[in-house]
């Protein structure tokens, strides 16, 4: 285990600790128990279906860029990325396993299928950026601050625009099409976050915890934990101060959906032992 490695696994520690506690471990359990078998269907549903989209992104930049992918190779890419993220810190892993497959398969450069899987994120981010300041003007007290969150929308896009040209190749051509899905993936994900909120009978906050989930999605992803471990718990810890919601519901939603994102993430674990996925096959 290198230094870094070991630095991120005790931060992760850190921060479970640190949830736990400022929380009643038995009320959160509680509330876990409590949850409605039926919206948490809902919401890993609706989450294997955020990740389809987001694997139909992924596969669309790969085809600007000259890489055609049967779509059921990309999928399966795709799925092992996942696990790889889950699995080891920093929550990128998975775009390094892409990327250096790829460039054994078809001959990519590695500046190229970089670009692709860092545009994949930057696109995923601005979509999040963008569905935060929307729910913030729902908000009671950010609603005095809707002028911010409409000028942010609107600077987004042409910001967007640039950002996909600094990146060259081929990308721009799909930027519209890439922007459109990364929103319809983030939706989804806000959609299976309901059922979760749904599935706790606080169906009167959901907004909130809406914004929060979106605030703590762009946290995870934060090279900080391995795979994002504790990172989200903290953000709705935090959150549920500010935005005056139930702490223990805030922090069990956000563990709803880690466990949630795992049992998607963890099929990535069998397809990575097929031999028709190794490194020497390629995909």
């Amino acid at each position: 285990m290198s230094i870094k490695t070991a630095v991120k696994a005790a931060l992760s520690v850190v921060i479970i600790a640190l949830v736990l506690h400022n929380i009643d471990e038995r009320l959160l359990l509680a509330t876990m128990a409590r949850a409605n078998a039926g919206w948490l269907l809902w919401a890993l549903g609706w989450f294997v279906v955020s990740k389809i989209i987001s694997a139909l992104r992924f596969n669309i930049l790969l085809a600007a860029e000259g890489v055609e992918l049967p779509a059921r190779q990309n999928l399966r890419l795709y799925w092992i990325g996942m696990y790889y993220n889950l699995l080891l810190p920093g929550g990128i892993s998975g775009d390094g396993y892409k990327i250096k497959l790829l460039m054994d398969r078809f001959g990519a450069t590695f500046r190229r299928m970089f670009a692709v899987s860092l545009f994949d994120r930057v696109s995923g981010v601005v979509a999040l950026g963008q569905l935060c300041l929307v729910l913030a003007i729902g908000i009671p007290a950010l609603r005095p601050f809707w002028w911010v969150a409409l000028a942010g929308i609107l600077v987004s896009i042409p910001v967007s625009k640039l950002v996909c040209r600094r990146f060259g190749g081929e990308l721009d051509k799909v930027w519209r099409v890439a922007m459109l899905l990364s929103l319809a993936v983030q939706i989804a994900q806000l959609v299976a976050t309901l059922g979760i909120v749904l599935a706790l009978g606080e169906a009167a906050r959901w907004l909130e915890y809406s914004l929060l989930f979106l605030v703590s999605s762009v946290v995870a992803m934060l090279p900080l934990t391995i795979g994002g471990t504790g990172a989200r718990e903290l953000t709705f810890l935090w959150g549920a101060s500010f935005l005056s919601v139930d702490p223990e519901n805030a922090v069990a939603i956000a563990f709803l959906f880690y466990l949630i994102s795992t049992s998607v993430a963890l099929p990535g674990m069998a397809l990575s032992f097929n031999p028709k996925m190794t490194e020497s096959e390629a995909v």
